[in-house]
């Protein structure tokens, strides 16, 4: 068991959705198909173990806001937030802190494939992970770190929706004798014309329940799609 002072250190990481994907949703403007791909974008209860709570989330994901490193994402976010619907789920978490073990997404819905391609595109290459090691960086801030954190590409992607994308960071966390590592995962798919974006944190190991939610969601969204 680790010393409750470092577990609610852990606890207390600052994660909220990093990809700054998550906002509210926008109602003028949006289609039928629109509202279809929004509401089946967005984790739900029925996606997470039983146990989880959860919460009304946050109106956007600041993390990466002020961050040099980050210019191409915030600028692709800026822009769809500005003209296209979107949508974000609750935040959803294990009931028992110290696991500090979370769930949150947002959608959007672009008008074409080309145009939600061009967002996913924001999120890979040398300037992408530039801006996920600053955030690593600044996620072990002013925080006992038994080293450096690291940042990892997810692999294991292929074949999920059309594209998709997905950033690692493990920082090991001490205290009182004691250390822990908080995994936060960030992933990005494309599924036809919608773009979602999933952020997950547990200690330890990367989260055991995170494919088959990422899972639920896209094959929703295409189902909406088809």
């Amino acid at each position: 068991m680790l010393p409750r002072r470092l577990r609610m250190l852990i606890f207390a990481v600052p994660v909220v959705a990093s990809l700054a994907l998550a906002a509210p949703a926008i109602a003028a403007g949006e289609s039928k198909g629109d509202k279809a791909i929004l509401k089946a974008g967005v984790i739900t209860k029925a996606d997470v173990p039983a146990e989880w709570t959860s919460k009304k989330g946050k109106s956007s994901g600041d993390a990466l806001k002020g961050l040099k490193e980050c210019k191409k994402i915030n600028a692709a976010v800026a822009a769809a937030k500005q003209d296209d619907p979107r949508a974000r789920s609750r935040e959803f978490s294990d009931p028992v802190p110290e696991n500090a073990k979370t769930a949150e997404n947002a959608v959007y819905a672009f008008p074409d494939k080309k145009t939600a391609g061009k967002f996913v595109a924001a999120y890979k290459g040398s300037a992408a992970t530039s801006c996920f090691d600053k955030l690593a960086t600044e996620v072990a801030r002013s925080r006992p770190s038994a080293g450096p954190p690291t940042v990892s590409p997810i692999t294991d992607l292929q074949g999920v929706g059309d594209e998709a994308v997905g950033y690692e960071i493990a920082a090991t966390f001490t205290q009182n004798g004691g250390t822990a590592t908080l995994y936060i995962d960030f992933i990005v798919v494309r599924v036809g014309r919608a773009a979602v974006g999933f952020a997950f944190t547990n200690v330890d190991a990367r989260i055991p329940e995170g494919p088959s939610i990422v899972t639920a969601v896209v094959q929703r969204v295409a189902a909406a799609e088809a």
